[in-house]
């Protein structure tokens, strides 16, 4: 596993010297805390359209042509004249496709407009995974497909919520997972220093993980948090955190051997690079790694009053209730 983090690690060290350092401003220079390391403080958002794949209409290019991203934005907007919120790369895709017209995909409750969502930011970049090259989420390890199947089979007969632990951990207000990639809604990161610890807080659900600036060992195997647990160091300029001991489907269906090694990097003053490697052999054929430019705002982020406004979970379980009574 160790040598294959390192190879990806190695290819996206060399690809990050081209991405990074491009502040359009030469005389800028990394802020740094009291302690001399870089000052990455601030709230930081995830609001960017570049989609998580490569669309296979782009090949191998990483990257549009300034034109292409002309057209792209301009066939987007027109999407959006009083049209529903989208969410995630939603709109990008049907910009793409030449989608005339732009609907929710939520087709049962239809959506609020764009109007109350946050406005997003474009590259010219084709997709957040710059690791394998194609900007594609690798292959499926062997066997995965068959486990899936199995458990899809056992699930058969079953309601969908039957009771509250068969819905997902974002519906019980629990978490949405690490990481959270999920941009333009409620996407802000709040991240804070301390002489070796740095905290990062997300505006989904107010989680908050601490990464302690360590060479201690992980915590016994036996453990599973849902942020899993998590050991830094700083390599030069760039917060390298590694963690484990997350619990099984904590990411995309993973297994409880993922691991993540996450890279945190100021490169302008309004820019933090956030590069995200997931490796998984029980789940993926070969690590993969993503980098999301977070933003800063300026601004602070609203409480997200999950438990405390979640009418929604006994909403679903009395609904599930009721259709049973319906059909018998």
């Amino acid at each position: 596993m160790r040598a294959r983090i390192a190879a990806s690690i190695a290819f996206v060290a060399a690809l990050a010297s081209g991405l990074s350092g491009q502040t359009g401003n030469p005389s800028w220079s990394v802020p740094r805390t009291s302690d001399g390391r870089p000052d990455m403080q601030g709230v930081w958002a995830n609001n960017g359209m570049t989609p998580l794949e490569r669309p296979k209409q782009f090949g191998t290019r990483a990257t549009m042509t300034d034109k292409e991203l002309a057209d792209l934005k301009q066939r987007a907007q027109k999407l959006t004249d009083g049209g529903d919120a989208f969410f995630g790369e939603e709109l990008f895709v049907a910009a793409l496709e030449g989608k005339e017209k732009f609907s929710s995909s939520d087709t049962q409750t239809g959506n609020y407009d764009q109007a109350w969502l946050s406005d997003r930011t474009w590259d010219n970049r084709t997709s957040l995974i710059i690791d394998p090259p194609d900007g594609r989420v690798p292959p499926l390890a062997p066997g995965v497909a068959e486990r899936r199947a199995a458990q899809r089979t056992a699930l058969q007969g079953r309601g969908p919520a039957d009771r509250a632990q068969d819905l997902g951990l974002g519906t019980r207000c629990i978490t949405y997972g690490t990481p959270n990639l999920f941009a333009g809604y409620q996407s802000y990161f709040a991240v804070t220093q301390a002489p070796g610890v740095v905290a990062m807080r997300s505006e989904m659900i107010h989680d908050t993980r601490i990464f302690p600036v360590s060479d201690a060992p992980h915590i016994s195997a036996a453990i599973r948090q849902y942020k899993g647990d998590s050991r830094a160091h700083w390599d030069g300029d760039t917060f390298v955190v590694d963690t484990m001991g997350l619990p099984a489907g904590a990411f995309r269906g993973s297994t409880e051997n993922l691991r993540l090694t996450e890279k945190l990097r100021r490169v302008a003053e309004d820019t933090l690079e956030y590069y995200i490697t997931i490796d998984d052999p029980g789940t993926w054929s070969r690590p993969w790694t993503l980098m999301i430019p977070l933003k800063k705002t300026g601004e602070e982020m609203f409480e997200y009053a999950c438990h405390e406004g979640n009418y929604g979970l006994p909403a679903i379980l009395s609904g599930a209730r009721s259709q049973e009574q319906s059909t018998r």
